[in-house]
């Protein structure tokens, strides 16, 4: 047993021994092989052979230089400053039906285009007074922009668009401009058109950063406004799987264009959104998070629907007794739990419910919203629309005509709801 054993073992021996030597006996004969043909090549061709042995030595080099790079660092998430500032807003505005208005090409005179007056300093001030110490601004550019590549934004609109925010920066208040109605266009989320999203999106923040890269933290970009596809059977469902990955590339073509323009704009709080600005389960467990600093997720929450909007066939009710306060709160636990927990804040940049006469119903609704966000440290936006008593979505809450409430009462309601003191 033990003769075998060594007979083995001699025989496992002499097998290396031949498969080493036949490693080496090849390496001999290349590296002879590759002096043959080199002496060769240095008698017959001189100084040339000697330039490319130097070449290659370089490439040698700067192959050994890439192997020792050190690693790229892991990105560390610290969005500590992004919940800071985000803290300072008591409660938003939203200046909707106006600058993003669209139908009328690229006049300015779009602004006014959808029944809303000019805005002005004045206006926008008495937001301001009233307590809301932010504003949205939502702009429609598809009609102001030119073809591709370029992609180039109309002066004057673009001019009309910073006097706008500079009446809200002159009235000390956070503003959050993004663009709007782009899906009614040329921003559908599907494979078809991916490509040539990836390319407008991008073109047109790059010009909006350009313009506003001076402006401190008080100015806010919005990448989208519920992206979709309009008329698909998912638009206000969260979309598919491919369409909300479509909308994760883009939100990640909006944060690197802003921040490949410099100044403020490396720091700037970005307002990143789901497909359609969805706050469903589906949505929100696929969502991809860039790996930035200095953004916050979007989301829309007309909640419940059915007292939020108006509308027939006995679904919609009018009378809020707080008996569906749970829904307002279950999606906000959902929210926490996939978003704030794992350190991205989330803004409401739209919410809201339609005047159906009820100003106190409307009251009590809007009274445990808020409370339930304030529990959450998460800011909210009033989709105004400037419609009040209208065939269409009657959200208004400020005449702008008259700079006055159309409902005191709940527009003092709102600020003492969002006051956390």
């Amino acid at each position: 047993m033990k003769k075998k054993s060594l007979m083995t073992l001699a025989a496992i021996a002499l097998t290396l021994t031949m498969l080493l030597g036949g490693c080496s006996n090849q390496n001999t004969e290349s590296t002879e092989t590759a002096t043959e043909s080199q002496q060769v090549s240095e008698s017959s061709e001189g100084k040339e052979s000697s330039e490319v042995k130097e070449s290659s030595s370089e490439q040698e080099s700067s192959s050994v230089e890439l192997k020792t790079q050190e690693p790229e660092e892991p990105f560390v998430c610290d969005r500590s400053a992004a919940f800071e500032l985000l803290s300072n807003i008591k409660i938003g505005w939203n200046l909707g039906n106006t600058l993003d208005a669209h139908g009328a090409g690229a006049s300015v005179v779009s602004e006014t285009y959808w029944g809303n007056p000019k805005t002005t300093q004045e206006m926008i001030d008495a937001v301001a007074a009233q307590g809301f110490n932010a504003i949205r601004i939502p702009v429609t550019f598809a009609e102001h922009v030119g073809k591709a590549p370029d992609y180039q934004i109309n002066e004057k609109w673009l001019d009309r668009v910073q006097e706008v925010v500079d009446y809200a920066m002159n009235a000390g208040m956070y503003v959050l401009l993004d663009t709007h109605h782009e899906p009614d266009y040329w921003l559908k989320p599907s494979k078809t058109y991916e490509k040539e999203c990836l390319a407008e999106l991008p073109a047109i923040w790059t010009q909006i950063a350009e313009r506003f890269k001076d402006y401190d933290e008080h100015l806010i970009f919005e990448g989208m406004n519920e992206p979709r596809v309009k008329g698909s059977a998912g638009e206000w469902n969260g979309g598919s799987s491919q369409e909300r990955k479509i909308v994760d590339k883009l939100n990640q073509a909006f944060i690197d264009a802003v921040r490949s323009t410099g100044g403020n704009n490396e720091t700037r709080l970005l307002i990143i959104c789901t497909y359609g600005n969805n706050p469903g389960y589906s949505v929100i467990s696929e969502f991809k998070v860039p790996e930035d600093n200095y953004i916050a997720v979007a989301v829309h929450m007309y909640t419940p629907y059915y007292f939020t909007f108006a509308g027939d066939g006995g679904q919609f009710y009018d009378t809020w007794d707080g008996s569906e306060k749970a829904t307002i709160a279950s999606t906000m636990k959902q929210l926490n739990n996939y978003f704030i927990k794992k350190d991205l804040p989330v803004i409401i940049t739209e919410f809201g419910a339609v005047n159906k006469g009820k100003s106190e119903e409307v009251i009590k609704w809007a009274t445990d919203y808020l409370s339930v966000m304030n529990s959450y440290g998460v800011k909210c936006f009033w989709w105004d629309n400037g419609c009040y008593n209208t065939n269409g979505e009657n959200f208004g809450l400020f005449n702008r005509k008259t700079l006055t409430w159309y409902d005191q009462a709940l527009a003092d309601a709102l600020i003492k709801a969002a006051t956390v003191e």
